[in-house]
């Protein structure tokens, strides 16, 4: 197997690891981790930890491919999912007055004996 493969920027190289052996022809399987790093627009650091699978018969250029792939759907997934800016501690705080007020009436329906506020 490749020893010095190439990783996409952003990436740190956490080693190969040997996972078990192929089922029809008996070579070794082993799986090449790499932790993937991306900042949102708004300073959020994002991790996630990719393992590529390759035997005995998959190229060093395969490997690289689809570390490729991998970092290039995580960034799109990051950019994608985190386009919302978190709230700010204010509107937290409006956000937890609003949900304890919303248990606060729940519960007074719950003991209703028609699901309805009275009291």
């Amino acid at each position: 197997m490749a020893t010095d493969i190439w990783t996409p920027p952003g990436t740190i190289p956490l080693g190969v690891a040997p996972v078990g052996r192929n089922a029809e022809t008996g070579g070794k399987i082993v799986a090449h981790m790499v932790m993937l790093k991306v900042t949102d627009r708004f300073g959020v650091e994002h991790k996630q930890k990719v393992q590529v699978l390759a035997d005995d018969t998959t190229s060093q250029s395969q490997i690289e491919e689809m570390m490729g792939n991998a970092a290039e759907s995580f960034v799109e997934q990051v950019r994608t999912k985190y386009n919302k800016r978190p709230p700010t501690e204010l509107e937290r705080k409006e956000i937890g007055r609003a949900l304890n007020e919303f248990r606060k009436y729940a519960s007074k329906r719950i003991t209703s004996t028609n699901r309805k506020i009275y009291h």
